[in-house]
């Protein structure tokens, strides 16, 4: 009989404290099996040394906007075009990515990418920050190539773009249902009883119980839900033991982002 496998991703490593514990608790003591890392941010540093620690694989999660009031990152190149005038990135994907010159963004995206690879972590897959636009497309097509790293084929249509790309069957991006546990583990349940055999990924934003959380940015950001809230909600289902009694008693493997099929190469 085929096997059901499922990758759990946890997103934005590097980008604060608080989101940094709150993946490495979900790694070793929850169901997460992956994660992907922010090099331009503030935590990144952090986030290696919990990475090297726990054995975390990461992918790199390309960073071209910095979305929060108060807690602010730059390129890591000059990158003019895509910088606000205090020299943190544009805070929407739309804004980023109508400025953007193509030849700068290719240069960030390299730098990025290297910074991780300095670091002394291999790069298991990549995938944008917030979204992508048709110029993200075209760089992922050429430079993924390049590299030898498979796109995680969310935002974009990687088979469309002819992006090298990992292979799903389905997605649950559980940030993104619900303002409470009960409809959040509700929803996920309901998905992990439905999926078959194949490949699956279980996208999440973890992170820490931590007031700092609601510093990054003012209370009437329109993605403020998404500092605490949507975080919290993520890692008490990555942590609770019957969410795995679910996955165990369906025989569902947890599978590493490594191990998944790739395509487009």
């Amino acid at each position: 009989m085929a096997s059901i496998h499922l990758t759990v991703l946890s997103d934005d490593f590097g980008m604060c404290p608080a989101v940094n514990e709150g993946i490495a608790q979900a790694f070793t003591q929850g169901v997460l099996t992956d994660t992907n890392l922010m090099a331009p941010c503030p935590s990144f540093d952090e986030a290696v040394q919990l990475a090297k620690a726990h054995r975390i694989p990461v992918g790199i999660h390309n960073t071209f906007t910095a979305e929060w009031d108060y807690w602010r990152w730059k390129p890591l190149t000059p990158a003019k075009s895509m910088v606000r005038p205090d020299g943190t990135f544009h805070t929407t994907v739309a804004e980023a990515w109508e400025k953007a010159e193509i030849q700068e963004a290719e240069t960030e995206f390299l730098a990025q990418l290297e910074k991780i690879e300095a670091s002394g972590l291999s790069i298991t897959h990549a995938c944008e920050h917030m979204g992508a636009e048709m110029k993200l497309a075209g760089l992922f097509s050429r430079l993924l190539k390049l590299k030898k790293v498979p796109y995680r084929n969310f935002t974009l249509n990687g088979e469309a773009y002819r992006i090298p790309r990992l292979i799903w069957d389905s997605v649950f991006a559980s940030s993104e249902v619900g303002l409470d546990i009960r409809t959040r583990k509700a929803k996920l349940k309901e998905w992990l009883h439905s999926i078959g055999p194949g490949h699956h990924i279980w996208a999440t934003h973890c992170a820490v119980d931590h007031h700092s959380l609601e510093q990054l940015t003012a209370p009437t950001h329109g993605a403020f839900n998404w500092t605490r809230l949507y975080r919290v909600l993520d890692q008490s289902l990555v942590l609770d033991p019957e969410v795995r009694h679910w996955i165990e008693s369906r025989g569902i493997q947890l599978t590493p982002m490594s191990r998944c099929p790739v395509a487009g190469f």
